[in-house]
């Protein structure tokens, strides 16, 4: 119980940075790294630990059977925790300078471009307690957070199309700068609700936390799917033929379009932007069936891995047209028809 209470608390802590600070990842690891280690350190001395477990935990002799061991089970448990925790530190703090420098290397900084782009630019507690004010702050923030997910997406469909490795990666690491302004304004409209807002201005906080909610998950199917689909295709070998390429490539480009006017909505404030987003639904419908003809067609033809080619195209389109999915929820509280 003690051993894997200790593992379980690793995807608590890998969860926990998720949209942190490098530093708050790096602490994520640490926690990790200790606990696997000590865990490892201890399987083959898990009898030893018990039988000190049992030596220094309280005994009740006066009891029998199932009634004792509920008596003496717990603070067994309790204290092979701590006998467990007390001794990894012992044994690991002198390696802790060393283990810093390794955390360091498997957790590099941000490139200064890409940290400097990740900071908040808007965003002011000192206006918490003028909503008008903090909420236009906001909204300056989430078209910043709006940025940086046209730059992923502008960038995933050649990575998945053309990539490498390390051009795929490079489209995934954008993303954490993603999280972590979304999670600052989310915590920022958090502590903005609890001030005296007008009934105008609780809706428009909802509208931005809506938009913020819908950037980062636009942000998430390119940083998981999208180029999770790019790792296949090189794993596959899977090479997109140009008919393919084009239709793929156009509606990337409608989609990047809808998410651009529906940014321009938001800054605005502007209905008939945001209609022409909603509008867009019809076209990219027909768009995505015709590319599915298309797709139909190609696989009677003879070429190497047709089926796996087949299977990634029809992903990517599906990926784009949940991004635009996402889209339209940016613009649902300026268009009540866009949910």
């Amino acid at each position: 119980l003690a051993l894997g209470a200790n593992i379980g608390t690793c995807a608590t802590a890998l969860l926990s940075a998720v949209g942190r600070p490098r530093e708050g990842l790096r602490a994520a690891v640490v926690h990790v790294f200790f606990n696997v280690v000590g865990v490892l350190l201890w399987l083959p001395f898990i009898d030893l630990l018990a039988a000190w477990a049992t030596a220094v935990s309280p005994q009740t002799p006066e009891l029998a059977g199932l009634a004792r061991r509920a008596a003496e089970t717990p603070r067994q448990v309790a204290n092979a925790h701590t006998l467990f925790n007390v001794a990894n530190t012992v044994l690991l703090v002198g390696l802790v300078p060393r283990i810093a420098r390794w955390v360091e290397r498997w957790v590099p900084d941000l490139p200064p471009e890409e940290a400097e782009e990740a900071k908040v630019r808007f965003l002011d507690t000192s206006l918490l307690d003028t909503p008008s004010l903090a909420l236009d702050r906001v909204r300056l923030e989430i078209l910043h957070l709006g940025e940086r997910v046209q730059k992923m997406l502008q960038a995933v469909l050649p990575a998945v199309l053309d990539g490498g490795r390390w051009d795929l990666e490079d489209v995934a690491r954008m993303d954490e700068a993603v999280d972590r302004l979304h999670g600052t304004v989310i915590t920022y409209l958090g502590r903005l609700s609890q001030a005296e807002l007008t009934d105008e201005e609780t809706r428009e906080m909802m509208q931005l936390m809506e938009a913020a909610n819908s950037l980062e998950n636009i942000g998430d199917i390119v940083e998981t799917n999208l180029v999770n689909l790019g790792y296949e295709r090189i794993d596959l070998e899977v090479t997109v033929s140009e008919a393919t390429r084009k239709v793929l490539e156009h509606f990337h480009e409608k989609v990047s379009e809808a998410l651009a006017l529906a940014l321009q909505a938001t800054a605005d404030r502007d209905t008939e932007v945001a209609r022409k987003v909603v509008a867009m639904k019809t076209e990219l419908q027909r768009m995505a069936e015709d590319a599915a003809h298309h797709g139909a067609r190609r696989l009677v033809v003879e070429a190497p891995r047709r089926l796996a080619a087949y299977t990634t195209e029809t992903d990517i389109l599906q990926n784009l047209r949940r991004v635009y999915y996402f889209v339209k929820r940016i613009v649902r509280a300026l268009v009540p028809e866009a949910g």
